[in-house]
């Protein structure tokens, strides 16, 4: 990478030029304005939880990948008391069918991730979840979309339309997704608070430069991470396939120790990203990997609180308002980065573009599932949650 490309990628700054970067500059608003409705809808949240059983999250790409963000910090509230056990399920190996049989049950809760509203995979599984009797909440910027119609309360995320890539949609999704599990606080002081810090990475996409210069030289990325930080591993990774038309898989260390890293090489990359409160066996394990990458030459990324060996690139998330030790905060913060990252090394290999090449020109979503609504099942007596609002309202 010359100089001036280098300074060129500097100015890649708030208004763009790409629309990614426009949208990356709407995110923090978007997560304020979802927030600010979660508050509103906190009664019926609250008692749909306590009348659940168990909580379903459904979505496909990277409604997916916010999905198993969430997942932990639901299981925590789960634990508590609330929702009951956490099942994150891909949208259409709902509808199709899975070898372990599991069905959506009335006493379910079920919350349906789709920006648009109008995926076909998600709308046919929540359609299902629907006609099995349970509690459908709908996270979407689609207010007036088939999956909110088909809805008992809708979570709206109002990002708007995104042409650059899915950032500013996934940042409130995960944002409403946080606070659904009753970690994020949605009060007015808390949302600007939380706003002024994602902002302040957006203010700053220098800190994402190096990160960004490094993944743009690699032949392939490796993104990592355990419990929260698996998640935006695998939204990094769609981000990177989609901007960057780089090979990325994502993964635990684990996963990636016990076979991957044997085709891991020097002109490769691996992004580890550490999101979870500190744990000393964890960081322990992950410094054990951190070790075996470098005797094998291969360059790597740290995203989060992990500091790594000389050589390491980092990609700061900034304070995230002022916790001492890792929150769900932290995740937005960390979320956004990544995004940052992902940007400057599309921009770096020359493969950015406004719009997606492939999903919007040649791949066609599975509109036959979702052609038709199921028939409803039979009730399970008195298991069938009490708690749902009038079909077709709003709140």
């Amino acid at each position: 990478m010359s100089t001036t490309d280098a300074a060129r990628l500097a100015r890649l700054g708030l208004a763009g030029p790409d629309e990614m970067g426009r949208e990356l500059a709407e995110g923090p608003a978007a997560v304020e304005t979802t927030l600010a409705g979660m508050e509103r809808l906190a009664p019926q949240l609250a008692a749909a939880r306590a009348a659940a059983r168990r909580t379903v999250l459904l979505g496909t790409g990277a409604s997916l990948a916010m999905a198993r963000t969430a997942e932990p910090i639901l299981r925590v509230a789960s634990a508590a008391g609330a929702g009951g056990p956490v099942v994150v399920r891909e949208s259409s190996q709902a509808v199709l069918g899975a070898p372990d049989g599991d069905v959506f049950a009335a006493t379910d809760l079920v919350v349906a991730i789709s920006q648009s509203g109008s995926s076909p995979e998600t709308l046919a599984a929540a359609r299902e979840a629907r006609a099995a009797g349970a509690c459908l909440f709908a996270v979407t910027a689609g207010a007036t979309s088939a999956l909110a119609s088909a809805a008992d309360v809708v979570i709206h995320t109002p990002s708007g339309p995104e042409e650059g890539a899915a950032t500013k949609s996934e940042l409130a999704a995960l944002a409403a997704l946080l606070a659904v599990a009753g970690a994020l606080p949605c009060d007015p002081a808390a949302r600007a608070g939380l706003r002024a810090t994602l902002e302040a990475i957006v203010g700053d996409p220098g800190g994402a430069i190096p990160a960004g210069l490094a993944l743009g030289r690699a032949n392939r990325a490796w993104a990592v991470g355990f419990g929260t930080a698996l998640g935006l591993a695998h939204a990094m990774a769609t981000l990177l396939h989609e901007k960057a038309l780089l090979a990325a898989v994502a993964s635990t260390p684990s996963e990636f120790r016990h076979g991957p890293i044997e085709a891991a090489t020097p002109d490769d990359i691996v992004l580890l990203i550490e999101t979870d409160r500190p744990d000393r066996r964890r960081t322990g394990y992950l410094q054990r990997l951190v070790g075996e990458l470098a005797r094998i030459r291969t360059p790597l990324v740290v995203a989060g609180a992990m500091p790594g060996p000389a050589g390491t690139i980092g990609l700061p998330t900034g304070d995230a308002g002022g916790a001492a030790t890792p929150g769900p905060a932290v995740l937005l913060a960390t979320l956004l980065r990544l995004q940052q990252a992902a940007r400057v090394a599309a921009h770096a290999r020359g493969t950015y573009r406004d719009g997606f090449r492939i999903l919007r020109e040649v791949v066609r979503a599975g509109e036959e599932l979702a052609a038709e609504e199921p028939r409803p099942a039979a009730r399970r007596g008195a298991t069938s949650v009490s708690v749902h609002a009038p079909r077709g309202t709003r709140a």
